[in-house]
């Protein structure tokens, strides 16, 4: 009180006289607050209200939630409301007297000089100047932080030196002091009183969002520099207020890994740091010293800075393009047991997109918050390991829970069942390194369940993978692959069932590269919605079948880049072997030199063909009435198909530049199937081809690939070859304009109407679920049995006219199949006969009949050789039944290749039986190395049943002569007994004289020849 009075005091003088003092009277020694106080004037005062401070701030982010606070103040001016002393009314009067109104603060020397003084005057144990102007500066950062979160007691000291921004982008050091000594330099308000505060600033982890709950402050330190590595910028934004009177520069130092990639705010600037690792931090100014108006409020500002990852030279963000790929898509369909397939789907996650994540509703942080632009598989291992996802979330929202449904859609009628996804902890083989729980290696620097450091930092070189497997169904490969490859391989699409594996185990093999569009259509429905996935579709083939490679897979591959891996090849895992020999009886010995083979292991086309002609009579008895002879017969020829050789234009029209289908040997079931699998489609395959070239309508022929397209077939060409037979033997037929011949004779008139060929296919059907080509298919030609008549057709005149030696004239043959024989022949060929018959009689006649000399037939020129592109031929046997009564003796063939028998006397009547003979054709062109010898023999019953009618007939005449000879003798004899009888009544009364002999019977020989002489009359 006593200071204060005297101040009362002495003011007056002061005031009298300014220019006698250059200090205030307030802060005078001893009396006044003591120390040296500078005159206040208002033009050294920055500001217009009762404080004048400048404050740096600076943040530093040791880590996600704690910040290392730092405050330097340069305090020139502050208000005294708050320090007690300076609260009275005689003080007022006092601080008036030295320029210090009301409305203004205390200036620097003013705060100096009293900072040993209580507050309050009449208590020495109240705080001092200096405590309470601590007190209010701790009070006031506190206040300032209060939003930041919570922090610890602010630790504030005075320091003599404070840097400020300088306002052109740089900063300066401040001179401060506490010492009132140090302040005679004519300002007040200079120098400063500069304090220096720390505080341990935590951050709550709701500052990055309301999605972290949960997550512990040290899980959020990795998960947040992970996610900056990853490409993630993080906005964080603080709100801060300066009082009147105050200016505050806040700066904030980003983490060792991170940098302020931009800023936004009150007066925001980056600070770029240019050291070993550049980085940015960020700047703002808040300035309230002179408040707009002269208010009194609070100037609120907002920190807002986006935090980003600061390279290294051994750690870059990870960029990753929109469209690199996501996922590689793995799906094994499991088909070794088609009644029992699976499905096994492989997802290895790279990396998401944001936005496809956003579609799922999952982020990792708050959408407010952090713009992660991609989360890689890392970025996944990250999330899962620190706790900010849960991955059962995850697994739910990938959309690859359809491929199951994708590919049920490929078969009408299957259904697919999918098991939950799983995900693997770590990646065995045949996986790629990775896993939900993968322990990084080098090159990873830093982080073992994911990597913060290094060349792989945060990216996707090492996925996490979902695995699922279906519940089993029946599936069948012909019913995956049927219409699902594409135009070019549409065969394929009418085969059901089993027919592929007897495709395929027949020797086919099959070939062709998927177009875009079939992959697009047959793996491309697998593919999950809003990510670039790979996909890597593996077909596990069935037992049975195999690749071109002998791989039991078929891999195909769908890829981003457009380069698909369309490859498919298939053939049987059990092809069916051609290189065996077939014989005629079914046995284990068959081989190549077995007797009774028709094909050796060597012949790819092997077909069997028996030819059976049953000639029943062969008959020169109307020779001399009708000038012909009768033939009747039955012919039936049967060649049964056992395997074909395909030549390599047999299959072009299957083929094209993306599609191959190959076949060397094509066995007789496959035929079989392939006529099966035709009937079952909608247009089965159709071949044609001509039977002649004549126009007529059966020339053209076609024939439907299907089992009843084949028989009806059959049945048709029956009728065909008649016509065809008919019409040749009718275009050849003499006439006035015709100059057609057979061996030099001209064709004469023909009559077939009772000539008819019949064809039959059998061995279609088969129940054998093996390929193979122990049965063949056969076609059957058989010419029922009819009679054939052929003779002249030439008038006598004609035939006399010939013998004369008329040129004009031409033999003309006549044919009937109706047993009307046209013409007798020439009596002059008869006696012909008869010459020729007569002079080879002696040596030709026996007991059993007559044998002609030893003939020799060469078989050379004769080509079985049917079709020599396909390799087929005759191969089988010609079987000849001759008639009764024809034998040919003594048959033999040079190549073994000719066997003959009796047939046994079935009905058991005694009856001889006929002469069978059976050539065996071998493959390929006869050479003439094998000559066949006999004798033919004509039995004695067959000549006598040619000439039985002509004998009969001269027994006949010669009995009407002799009929006619008696009837005329008894005539004469009569004749004469009347004649005798009237000369007797005439000569009753004469004398009878004896007639005179004129015949002598000298001898009568043995063989009872009688041998008689003329006797002379008179």
């Amino acid at each position: 009180m006593t200071l204060f009075f005297f101040l009362q005091t002495v003011a007056p003088l002061a005031a009298a006289d300014a220019n006698e003092f250059d200090d205030m009277t307030l802060c005078s020694s001893p009396l006044g607050l003591g120390g040296l106080c500078d005159d206040r004037s208002d033009a050294d005062d920055g500001t217009s209200g009762d404080s004048w401070v400048e404050g740096m701030y600076y943040f530093n982010m040791t880590s996600t939630t704690t910040l290392q606070f730092e405050a330097s103040w340069a305090i020139r001016e502050w208000g005294k409301g708050a320090l007690g002393m300076f609260s009275s009314s005689s003080m007022a009067t006092a601080l008036l007297l030295d320029n210090i109104g009301p409305d203004d603060g205390l200036p620097a020397d003013v705060l100096r000089a009293s900072l040993d003084n209580n507050t309050d005057p009449t208590d020495p144990g109240s705080p001092t100047v200096e405590e309470a102007l601590l007190g209010e500066i701790d009070g006031s950062v506190s206040s300032l932080l209060t939003s930041w979160g919570t922090a610890t007691t602010p630790v504030t000291t005075w320091t003599d030196r404070v840097t400020l921004p300088d306002g052109f982008g740089g900063s300066t050091n401040v001179d401060c002091t506490i010492d009132h000594n140090d302040s005679q330099n004519g300002n007040s308000f200079d120098p400063p009183l500069c304090i220096h505060t720390n505080v341990t600033i935590t951050l709550p982890i709701s500052t990055y969002g309301n999605t972290l709950a949960g997550v512990s402050a040290t899980n959020l330190e990795s998960a947040y520099e992970a996610m900056l590595v990853m490409g993630a910028r993080v906005t964080t934004s603080f709100s801060v207020s300066a009082e009147p009177g105050f200016k505050g520069t806040y700066a904030i130092q980003p983490p060792s890994y991170a940098t302020i990639a931009e800023v936004q705010g009150t007066y925001a600037q980056r600070v770029f740091h240019d050291s070993s690792d550049p980085y940015h931090s960020g700047l703002w100014v808040i300035d309230n010293l002179n408040p707009a108006g002269g208010g009194s409020s609070s100037l609120t500002g907002n920190l807002v800075m986006m935090m980003a990852f600061r390279e290294t030279a051994f750690t870059s963000t990870v960029d990753i393009d929109s469209e690199e790929r996501s996922l590689d898509l793995s799906v094994v369909l499991d088909m070794t047991d088609e009644e029992s397939a699976s499905i096994e789907v492989t997802a290895g996650i790279y990396q998401v997109q944001a936005g496809t994540m956003s579609e799922w509703g999952i982020s990792l942080m708050s959408p407010q918050v952090a713009d992660i632009p991609v989360i890689t598989s890392d970025g996944i291992r990250m999330a899962y390991h620190t706790g900010l996802l849960d991955i059962a979330d995850l697994a739910e929202a990938m959309p690859i829970g359809g491929i199951g449904d994708a590919l049920a859609s490929s078969s009408p009628g299957l259904s697919i069942t999918m098991g939950s996804f799983q995900w693997v902890s770590v990646a065995q083989s045949p996986l790629s390194t990775g896993g939900l729980n993968y322990t990084h290696v080098s090159p990873c620097l830093k982080g073992v369940k994911f990597c913060t450091e290094g060349a792989v930092a945060m990216d996707g070189s090492y996925p996490v993978y979902l695995q699922s497997t279906s519940h089993t169904f029946p599936l069948s490969l012909a019913e995956l692959f049927g219409g699902n490859l594409g135009e070019d391989v549409g065969f394929i699409n009418d085969v059901t069932g089993d027919d592929l594996s007897k495709l395929l185990n027949s020797g086919i093999e099959f070939s062709t590269v998927l177009s875009d569009d079939v992959m697009e259509g047959f793996i491309g429905g697998m593919l999950p919605a809003g990510l670039s996935a790979d996909l890597t579709f593996e077909i596990r083939l069935p037992t049975w079948a195999s690749t071109l490679d002998g791989e039991s897979s078929i891999v195909l591959g769908y890829r981003m880049s457009g380069n698909h891996v369309g490859d498919v090849s298939l053939t049987g895992s059990e092809s069916f072997d051609w290189e065996h020999p077939l014989c005629s009886d079914d046995g284990p010995a068959c081989s190549d030199n077995s007797q009774d083979s028709f094909c050796t292991s060597v012949m790819k086309t092997c077909a069997r063909t028996t030819v059976d002609l049953d000639i029943t009579e062969f008959s020169a008895t109307n020779l001399l009435l009708s000038k012909g002879i009768t033939m009747e017969f039955a012919l039936t020829i049967n060649m049964s198909v056992h395997r074909i050789v395909l030549p390599p234009s047999a299959l072009d029209w299957l083929n094209s530049d993306s599609t191959n289908i190959s076949l060397e040997v094509l066995p007789s079931d496959l035929i079989r199937l392939i006529s099966e699998i035709g009937e079952r489609g909608e247009a089965p395959i159709e071949k044609e081809f001509q039977l002649c070239d004549t126009g007529m309508r059966y020339c053209d022929q076609k024939i439907e690939i299907s089992t009843s397209g084949l028989e009806e077939f059959s049945l048709s060409l029956g009728e065909d070859l008649t016509a065809l037979i008919r019409d040749w033997a009718y275009s050849i037929q003499s006439d006035d304009n015709s100059s057609a011949s057979l061996l030099g004779v001209t064709i004469g008139e023909a009559d077939l109407s009772a000539f008819r060929v019949e064809a039959e296919l059998s061995g279609l059907n088969s129940t054998s679920n093996e390929v193979s080509d122990e049965e063949g298919i056969t076609l059957s030609i058989s010419v029922p049995r009819v009679r054939i008549a052929a003779g002249l057709d030439n008038t006598w005149g004609e035939l006399f006219a010939k013998l004369r030696g008329d040129e004009s004239v031409s033999l003309k043959l006549g044919v009937d199949a109706s047993n009307a024989l046209i013409a007798p022949f020439l009596n002059p060929m008869i006696g012909a006969m008869d010459g020729l018959t007569g002079a080879l009689a002696s040596s030709l006649v026996g007991a059993d009949g007559v044998t002609a000399p030893h003939v020799e037939v060469p078989t050379g020129g004769f080509n079985t050789t049917l079709n020599e592109e396909w390799g087929l031929s005759l191969t089988g046997e010609v079987k000849l039944r001759l008639p009764l009564g024809i034998v040919l003796q003594n048959i033999t063939s040079e190549g073994g290749q000719i066997t003959q028998y009796i047939e046994d006397d079935a009905a058991g009547k005694g009856i001889a039986s006929r002469q069978v003979i059976v050539y065996k054709l071998m493959p390929g062109a006869q050479v003439g190395d094998d000559v066949l010898s006999f004798n033919p023999m004509v039995g004695w019953n067959w000549i006598i049943q040619q000439v039985i009618y002509y004998i009969g007939a001269i027994l006949l005449f010669f009995a009407w002569r002799m009929r006619s000879r008696r009837v005329k003798r008894k005539r004469k004899r009569r004749q004469m007994e009347i004649e005798l009888m009237t000369e007797a009544a005439e000569n009753v009364n004469r004398v009878y004289v004896p007639p005179v002999p004129t015949v002598e019977i000298l001898m009568v020989a043995d063989n009872g020849i009688v041998i008689k002489r003329r006797l002379a009359v008179g």
